[in-house]
């Protein structure tokens, strides 16, 4: 084998899963749009050049039988050594090796094995899937691709503790690529000769990492990871197939995008608490719609319940309906259904603050939390004040 030349540079491609859905439930009139969503993924992921993907437990949540429906779409690996079905045969494809430049590489997924994964797994699949040990997986494949490779990687999901286990106790695995924990590695974790990195997650970032193979085997590694921000231009044909999903969206629930004059159910609130509707007009919360519209993303199931009212709640935005006056996040989304404020004479006082002396009325910092989470907000817990002075009135 020759030491590998800069002209021989090649590049896999790799997700370590929970590609499809973001969520662990999927309310069934959204259930359509999910779908749509999933198979735009697979042919993003089929134009992008992916090389394999492990299953992660949220690729389940629609259940087994529509995973395998896109595995036939995909050009591209599904990998598990360690997911089967009640037989206790594989259900995907353990191993791949690919050839890289003039290096074999050996591609292998786990799923984690515990409880906690276990149950969820059983739950999203009705008991179709089983997972079996992951050590002992992994343990299995090591010895397949003994003498066949130069290479090996392990695409697991499951936390990075776990990820440890199975480094330190199945000899051979050159790089771990971690999923589930969502945590961002810049410098590898050095377990024995096993590096274990991790990228994040909602695309935020890629994470590259550099192996070079010198001719007695002996290998040097480089990890980054780069910010997929405003700076990275968009592929214009992935963008093309981007907006073909949200008119697939669009059509399949009927929605038809209106003028930009709207009534808003809002509105109704100024009557009685002017200074507070105009403090709200001029705030983030007003305009979330608005964001959605400027990315071509306002039919996206997975982005409407944090840039609407009380998506999919009773009296609610609805994706199938799409009704324009419950467009942002507006007052009923902290305070409470309207219609309930303004008949109950106990909660509505003369005074400015009726809505902190009602106490139904009062928002907590748990209705932020909804939307403010840990990956969309990172800072939120920490700069609470801050953010509460951004929308106190």
């Amino acid at each position: 084998m020759k030491q590998q030349k800069e002209k021989d540079r090649s590049v896999l491609i790799v997700d370590a899963g929970d590609l499809f859905f973001e969520k662990e439930t999927i309310p069934e009139n959204i259930r359509s749009a999910a779908k749509l969503k999933a198979e735009f993924v697979v042919e993003a992921y089929n134009r992008i050049g992916c090389d394999a993907l492990n299953v992660g437990e949220r690729d389940l949540v629609l259940g087994l039988p529509f995973l395998k429906e896109l595995e036939k779409r995909a050009k591209f690996p599904f990998v598990s050594a360690n997911l089967t079905g009640k037989d206790n045969a594989l259900l995907f494809k353990p191993y791949l090796i690919k050839r890289v430049g003039q290096v074999n590489v050996g591609i292998f997924g786990i799923m984690g094995d515990t409880a906690q994964i276990a149950a969820l797994v059983k739950k999203h699949s009705g008991g179709a899937v089983l997972i079996q040990d992951a050590v002992e997986a992994a343990a299995n494949v090591i010895r397949e691709l003994h003498g066949k490779t130069d290479l090996i990687v392990a695409l697991t999901h499951q936390n990075v503790g776990r990820d440890w286990v199975v480094a330190r106790r199945v000899r051979g695995i050159d790089v771990i690529i971690g999923g589930h924990d969502k945590q961002k590695v810049l410098e590898p974790h050095i377990a024995d000769n096993t590096r274990i990195v991790q990228a994040g997650e909602k695309g935020q970032y890629l994470g590259q990492m550099e192996v070079s193979v010198q001719l007695d085997g002996t290998k040097s590694y480089h990890n980054r990871l780069i910010p997929l921000g405003k700076g990275v231009a968009d592929d214009e044909s992935i963008k093309s197939m981007l907006k073909d999903y949200y008119r697939k969206v669009a059509a399949l629930h009927g929605a038809m995008e209106q003028g930009p004059e709207v009534s808003l159910r809002a509105a109704s609130c100024e009557s009685c608490h002017k200074r507070e509707f105009m403090h709200w007009k001029a705030s983030r919360h007003a305009a979330a719609y608005a964001s959605l519209v400027k990315r071509e993303r306002q039919f996206d199931p997975d982005c409407l319940p944090c840039h609407t009212t009380r998506f999919e709640e009773p009296q609610g935005f609805s994706i199938q309906s799409h009704p324009r006056d419950l467009i942002g996040v507006q007052c009923e989304s902290c305070h409470g259904l309207i219609a309930e404020h303004a008949g109950d004479a106990k909660k509505v006082s003369a005074t400015a603050d009726c809505c902190v002396k009602g106490s139904a009325l009062k928002p907590a910092r748990q209705d932020c939390l909804k939307c403010h989470t840990a990956e969309r907000s990172p800072s939120f817990e920490k700069d609470y004040p801050v953010y509460l002075k951004k929308v106190k009135h």
